[in-house]
């Protein structure tokens, strides 16, 4: 089941990466899809060396589970050619973001 991304959402994915919260949902919304799609595509462009160029798949999917899945988001379309771009939905009503504390630290 997916949900809608609020703007606390938003708030909390910009929030996390150190970046500035604007004002307007619009500029809020991109920014944050900015920086989703950053992390995603220097990930595939990190990863994609080490296997090799016919892996690339592997690596898009490598990449979609550590940036998108481990924090209940879903990909949906990306490139990242030209202008980077990428949209995702929610899978869980909560999103993680934050590190996670260990055993020692609980």
């Amino acid at each position: 089941m997916n949900y809608k991304i609020t703007d606390t959402d938003y708030k909390n994915i910009l929030r996390f990466y150190d970046k500035p919260v604007p004002t307007k949902r619009s500029e809020l919304k991109d920014a944050a899809e900015d920086i989703m799609a950053l992390k995603l595509c220097s990930c595939i462009k990190k990863i994609n060396p080490i296997l090799t160029k016919k892996n690339e798949p592997r690596a898009i999917g490598i990449c979609t589970k550590s940036v998108f899945n481990n924090k209940n988001l879903t990909r949906g379309k990306f490139k990242c050619l030209k202008k980077r771009s990428v949209s995702f939905k929610k899978t869980k009503k909560q999103i993680k973001f934050g590190k996670s504390k260990t055993m020692k630290h609980k």
